[in-house]
């Protein structure tokens, strides 16, 4: 059955938990609601043990009640199911549902996620208690959208998951002689005879390739859960589409692109650091909007500060706002918060929310949440918009861990890599995609693959189809080391595909802190190289490159490698394929990225805007909706005349813009025009 469409306006409001506050709270809160414009709540993310206290005793009173209220005020409903909050009397009856940690030690039920996914009690209620919901609220008119548990990313090691986990490595690999042949097992005498000596990685990391398919086969057991729950709620209420809300990429559990498929929207929940958060917040919004090359929801941030860091400095002014629009900006539909009313216990009470202790919506915060509600009830034209990209960046979570794990030195970060890599398209605002190295490559003119460590199978087939038939392709150091088991393939670094690059990379060299080398353009390699005669300093890394075909556009100056490659560029079929030898300054990587750009005709949506304002596009079929965002902490002026030309509109108030404009610290304007006048 086709899914109904979740909503026609931007979806703004908050999880709410009524069952923690009395009636006459509850009846305030749906005020306030009101009063700051939001128009969808979360509802039972952790309601498990109110609604049902006792194994075979119900209770929805309050739930209903809630509906009945929000119905009544046209307040669309997000409707969770509580299952990453199991009650006590299921711990009760079973103790052994109490997840163990990687250590061995069995936890206890003092919080959420408290649970083997892997439980045969588990999975049988939560099927029970999705089934019960869909059958009361799967027709109720307010409902917008099914959210199936929360941040599903649990981590267990006890002997429910080690009977799992083997016999999930039976599908994967059929026999123990594959097994043992693909995790190279000969070496330290670990062969195994029989499937039983497989256990779970207990004490963290110790063989890559079985501590590698472990978290495969976790995220693969919290799907299957998710699908369980899915499964009855579509046999009853299938015409609403169902989701579950992802944790950033810095918080590892679920391998994103293995549940995509089965969810009818991305959802994510953006908590992003106070220093640098533009460019760590837009990366995550063009990743999980790359997972299905479609608008995503927002499903929880916070109004202010969080709880949960070292530090916890409050939104400044206008920040809020600002992330908001933001996200709307990359492909949101949804602007959502953690949560509306904040908690009077637990470990959340200080996480910041729309109604606050003490003065509740007597505060700058409220205003701003209530000032924004106003701006985003005018917006709903934005949703039609896609955002369009001709450049690519290649992300596999996987390689957090890995990585992490090879690492031969300390400071070598697959997440700071990528991050180098992206920074200077975001500063530029060239709008990117951030996609799997294992997704549909060809539409995209640049491609760039920073620190690829594995190899996937399919992996290599598809970066040489893609520079083949015409496209640019970047890569940089440390990459195709292994293959998706973590496996040095025999050969060397890069096969299969070395040849795509035309080198053959001899030696790494891990540099410790007090080390660098300096690269320098070849003549005419850049159109900046003559801005610094003296090079670019480099750090972390080098690698011995010999050439097999590619020319060297960049060389290093010192140390003994001193004149050998540092970055190479190979013409293969009717594309290009680079190399970066080396962990560069910002400004080297900047200049490679943005001539490479524009050789494939790839540019700004701006060029010459002015630094620290964030410029990104939403389109519709006959309108163009553009986000100038000031991300900095004083005003700025920007010169329309910077823009494509045509007749400017503030897609808010609805008035001309024209000449110059002065955006304050923070600040958004969205303006949209005619895409044909």
């Amino acid at each position: 059955m086709e899914k109904k469409r979740i909503s026609g306006r931007v979806l703004y409001g908050a999880d709410y938990n009524p069952e923690q506050w009395p009636e006459e709270i509850v009846e305030e809160d749906i005020r306030l609601m009101k009063e700051a414009g939001v128009n969808t709540v979360t509802l039972n993310v952790f309601g498990w043990g109110t609604i049902q206290p006792a194994e075979d005793v119900y209770d929805f009173s309050g739930l209903d009640r809630t509906f009945d209220l929000l119905e009544r005020e046209d307040i669309g409903v997000v409707l969770a199911t509580p299952t990453a909050a199991p009650p006590s009397w299921m711990f009760a009856k079973d103790a052994t549902l109490l997840r163990v940690d990687e250590n061995g030690r069995r936890v206890a039920h003092w919080s959420r996620q408290a649970y083997c996914p892997n439980h045969p009690l588990y999975r049988k209620e939560i099927r029970r208690i999705a089934g019960k919901l869909a059958e009361r609220y799967g027709k109720r008119s307010n409902l917008l959208l099914w959210h199936i548990n929360n941040e599903c990313i649990v981590h267990c090691y006890c002997d429910y998951c080690a009977e799992a986990f083997r016999e999930w490595l039976k599908a994967e690999y059929g026999t123990l002689e594959r097994l043992n042949d693909c995790w190279q097992l000969r070496q330290w005498s670990l062969t195994k005879t029989d499937w039983a000596q497989i256990a779970p990685p207990l004490g963290g990391m110790s063989h890559t390739s079985v501590s590698l398919d472990y978290q495969r086969f976790l995220s693969d057991s919290n799907l299957e859960g998710f699908l369980a729950e899915k499964e009855e709620i579509v046999r009853i209420s299938p015409d609403v589409p169902v989701t579950t809300n992802f944790y950033s990429i810095d918080f590892l559990g679920q391998i994103h692109p293995r549940w995509a498929q089965h969810l009818d929207v991305i959802s994510w929940d953006s908590y992003p650091p106070h220093k640098d958060h533009g460019v760590w917040a837009a990366f995550q919004h063009d990743y999980f909007r790359g997972l299905k090359k479609a608008p995503f929801l927002l499903m929880e941030q916070a109004s202010s500060n969080v709880n949960w860091k070292p530090y916890n400095p409050a939104k400044r002014p206008g920040m809020m706002r600002l992330q908001s629009f933001q996200a709307l900006a990359r492909g949101a539909e949804s602007i959502l918060f953690f949560q509306f009313r904040q908690s009077r216990g637990g470990v959340e009470k200080y996480h910041s929310s729309l109604v606050s202790h003490g003065t509740e919506s007597d505060n700058r915060v409220f205003r701003e949440i209530s000032g924004l509600g106003r701006e985003l009830e005018k917006l709903g034209g934005v949703l039609r918009g896609q955002t369009r990209a001709r450049t690519a960046v290649l992300f596999d979570l996987t390689l957090l861990w890995l990585v992490g794990w090879n690492r031969t030195s300390r400071d070598v970060d697959y997440r700071e890599a990528v991050t180098a890599f992206y920074r200077p398209l975001y500063e530029a605002n060239v709008p990117v995609d951030v996609v799997h190295p294992l997704d549909d490559l060809s539409g995209y003119d640049v491609v760039v693959a920073p620190m690829l460590y594995m190899f996937e199978e399919g992996v290599p087939d598809r970066l040489r189809a893609y520079v083949e038939r015409g496209g640019k392709l970047v890569m940089s150091y440390n990459s195709g080391m292994a293959n998706g088991c973590d496996v040095v393939e025999h050969g060397g670094f890069l096969r299969p595909i070395a040849d795509v690059f035309g080198i053959v990379v001899e030696e790494a060299d891990a540099l410790e802190p007090d080390m660098s080398n300096r690269v320098k353009w070849t003549d005419g390699a850049c159109a900046g190289s003559g801005d610094r005669p003296d090079g670019y300093r480099t750090g972390k890394w080098g690698e011995v490159v010999r050439l097999e075909g590619a020319e060297a556009i960049a060389t290093f100056e010192e140390d003994y490698y001193a004149g050998s490659p540092a970055v190479t560029r190979n013409r293969y079929g009717k594309g290009e394929a680079y190399y970066v030898a080396a962990h560069p300054e910002p400004a080297f990587i900047r200049e490679l990225l943005l001539e490479v750009c524009q050789s494939a005709g790839v540019g700004p949506l701006v060029p010459n805007a002015p630094h620290g304002v964030e410029i990104a596009a939403r389109e519709t079929d006959d309108r163009l909706f553009l986000f100038l965002m000031n991300h900095r902490s004083s005003s700025v002026e920007i010169d329309l005349a910077l823009l494509s030309a045509g007749a400017w509109t503030d897609a808010i108030r609805g008035t001309p813009v024209t000449g110059k404009i002065a955006l304050d610290a923070y600040d958004v304007l969205v303006l949209e025009k005619p895409i044909r006048e």
